[in-house]
């Protein structure tokens, strides 16, 4: 399912509407490191000339969007806001204007200040104009009977009374002899979700709460479909109290600008929902399902700032299957991945529910252990060490014995992240040459 799913997101980057970019921002500058090739058929631009900069990014968006696309970006980043979205027009190579969504994913380095950012750029263009030539058509305003699209009404209030012209009954598929001029004729075809807005909407109007009265809502067709309706009208005479007493109006049909509508937003959707799972496929090991090592040193890099706000202790602790070439040599490595995967379900379900776990690379894991001293962490691996012996390893239907070696480290202000997992790996490899299935806490001096 992974490989599918990872095979068909690499399929859309490169031949289908999505454009992957990744780019940096140093000191308000932009610098495109990596763009998919399809960049090329949606927009016109080769890859290398943004990635050289022989086309700056921010040349290619559209010149009263530029304001908004910095400011955007100033905001995110100073707020610290990892993912959002945003709209904007750019130029195609060409010359001609695209309405693009960009999902964007920026990480931030504290030490360089420079933002990493991933962006995933949809081209809604097509959409975009239809559902503006629907609008257009929505404020064409005309009180001529005849006119085309547009069905005509006129209402007397004070008696009740009504004209409806022959297109508006048209509109719903009927000959102009087919309906009577009453107000039954349209109210009993208002969708009954949509009577008590529908009725709201008029009464604000009818007491001159509003200067006009306009609403949408869906009427029944002649075919036993809805249509979706701009209904729009004014008061054109009112009695001694500001009621109203006359009103005349017109009816569009909006149909298609509703499903256009309603299909921009199922692709949004559909798009929010791939891209969640883009994001959870980027810091996930895909045979354990724990976090993978990008994740983990963004977890550290936040235990950090938090050390550095609160002064809480957090340990680093690295573990390494013991003998697992081994195990792979003497069973297959399908039966290896099956190791890895209940060891891992054995530390998710041993651990507390605050603790950070990732698959370092082959058989060694890290454990993040926040608010946690060194000698707390070996506690809790002590226990783990001795549930390996336990009937939890059993593998179709034989019994391998596994166990590890582990190097523990607590953060101590005057070393980097670098240092931190350099020291809780020395610590591991000390462990490995006392014979492996211990626990190590790092000191200076140890081996490495």
């Amino acid at each position: 399912m992974e490989q599918d799913f990872s095979q068909s997101f690499q399929e859309i980057t490169l031949n289908g509407p999505i454009i992957f970019m990744h780019w940096f921002l140093t000191d308000e500058k932009q610098t495109v490191d990596h763009i998919t090739p399809n960049v090329h058929r949606l927009f016109g631009y080769l890859p290398n000339e943004l990635t050289s900069g022989e086309i700056p990014l921010l040349s290619i968006i559209f010149e009263e969007d530029r304001e908004l696309f910095i400011e955007t970006m100033r905001k995110r980043i100073a707020a610290k806001e990892p993912f959002w979205n945003s709209t904007y027009r750019i130029y195609g190579k060409t010359g001609q204007i695209h309405f693009i969504k960009i999902y964007t994913y920026i990480k931030f380095n504290r030490l360089t200040k420079e933002a990493s950012i991933f962006s995933y750029i949809f081209d809604q263009t097509d959409l975009k104009q239809e559902i503006e030539m629907h609008i257009a058509l929505e404020h064409r305003w005309s009180t001529a009977i005849d006119s085309a699209q547009e069905g005509v009404w006129d209402w007397n209030a004070k008696e009740n009374t009504v004209f409806y012209s022959k297109h508006w009954k048209g509109m719903l598929g009927y000959e102009e002899h087919e309906l009577k001029n009453e107000v039954h004729e349209w109210r009993s075809r208002i969708h009954p979700e949509d009577i008590a807005k529908v009725d709201l909407i008029i009464e604000k109007h009818l007491s001159n709460e509003s200067d006009y009265y306009r609403g949408e809502h869906r009427l029944l067709h002649k075919d036993g479909t809805y249509r979706w309706i701009l209904d729009r009208g004014r008061a054109v005479e009112r009695d001694d109290t500001g009621r109203a007493v006359r009103l005349i109006g017109t009816h569009v049909d909006i149909t298609e600008s509703k499903r256009t509508e309603m299909l921009l937003k199922s692709r949004n959707a559909e798009l929010e929902q791939l891209l969640e799972k883009i994001k959870e496929l980027s810091i996930t090991d895909p045979l354990t399902n724990l976090y993978n090592r990008r994740k983990m040193v963004e977890e550290i890099e936040q235990a950090q700032m938090c050390y550095e706000q609160v002064k809480n202790p957090f340990t680093l602790a690295i573990l390494d299957l013991d003998y697992f070439k081994q195990i792979n040599d003497q069973y297959g490595h399908v039966f290896g991945d099956e190791a890895l995967k209940l060891f891992a379900s054995l530390l998710k379900e041993n651990v507390r529910s605050e603790d950070v776990i990732a698959r370092w690379g082959g058989e060694e894991f890290i454990i993040l252990f926040p608010q946690t001293t060194s000698q707390e962490a070996i506690n809790i691996l002590d226990r783990i060490q001795g549930l390996c012996q336990t009937d939890l390893l059993f593998l179709n239907e034989e019994k391998v014995m596994l166990s590890f070696s582990a190097g523990v480290c607590e953060y101590d202000e005057s070393c980097d992240l670098d240092e931190l997992i350099k020291n809780a790996d020395q610590a591991l490899y000390d462990a490995k040459a006392k014979g492996r299935n211990q626990i190590i806490l790092y000191k200076i001096g140890l081996l490495g």
